[in-house]
């Protein structure tokens, strides 16, 4: 009987214990901060970095080992409207992801289009690694392929002709009339654009959501996931060939 008393006691003691915890208003008194500086000076602890080193070493082995060659430098600058660089990506895009689509979706890619400020660095001339695509695409951007009504098509001619920047392309060709904003001449794997017709057109989720303005590949007729990083896809195209070969051919150009 005492026992049970006393237990009774204790939880009438715990709960009122709790119930002014929670009553009692908490407040910071003090906020302290300390810089700690990680340069030269800080000191190394050894068994952390012999315990890393082996994996360190591995993965700077695999980053840095040699894919292929680039026989001269390929910047995204080398051109008023197009670049080497510019067009390396876009042909790689195109080439590794329209199997993967022809098989998944039974539906082929009809043109490409990335953002000049998305190549981050250039490819310069001699071993081409691994590493070079990280440099060049340091972001998780997944390719996807957006179906474009012709209307939205026209919109994305008309950024390209209003913006006059190294958008990387590929298979889609126009002129752009100097001092006037606009284009002519639009064909899409040889042919004239058409009105009525959709369009399969590939690039990143990050324009696909609007990044860089490119409004015109909101709300698509449809979007086909790839689940495919530009990043991989250059990797991909690294390892299957010996060299880089790539040149300006006045996808995009001035009218003359």
């Amino acid at each position: 009987m005492n026992t049970m008393f006393y237990k009774f006691i204790f939880s009438l003691f715990l709960l009122a214990s709790i119930y002014a915890c929670k009553q009692q208003p908490v407040s910071i008194s003090r906020v302290s901060a300390k810089q700690q500086k990680i340069d030269s000076t800080a000191i190394t602890n050894t068994a952390i970095d012999s315990f890393i080193a082996p994996f360190r070493n591995h993965l700077n082995q695999t980053l840095d080992a040699t894919l292929c060659i680039a026989t001269d430098n390929l910047t995204k600058n080398d051109a008023e409207l197009e670049s080497t660089l510019g067009n390396l990506m876009a042909d790689i895009s195109l080439q590794q992801v329209q199997p993967v689509f022809q098989k998944r979706y039974n539906k082929e890619i009809d043109f490409v289009l990335l953002n000049h400020g998305g190549m981050r660095a250039p490819i310069l001339k001699g071993e081409v690694t691994a590493r070079t695509a990280f440099e060049v695409m340091p972001f998780e951007n997944e390719l996807v392929v957006a179906e474009l009504s012709y209307q939205k098509v026209i919109e994305l001619v008309s950024y390209l002709a209003e913006k006059q920047q190294a958008h990387p392309v590929s298979n889609i060709q126009l002129s752009i009339v100097k001092n006037t904003n606009k284009a002519k001449g639009v064909t899409i794997n040889g042919h004239p654009i058409q009105d009525g017709k959709s369009y399969l057109v590939l690039t990143t989720d990050y324009l696909q959501e609007g990044g860089d303005s490119m409004n015109f590949f909101e709300n698509p007729v449809q979007l086909y996931k790839t689940d495919y990083k530009l990043r991989n896809a250059l990797i991909d195209y690294f390892k299957s060939v010996d060299t880089l070969k790539v040149q300006l051919d006045k996808r995009i150009q001035y009218a003359k």
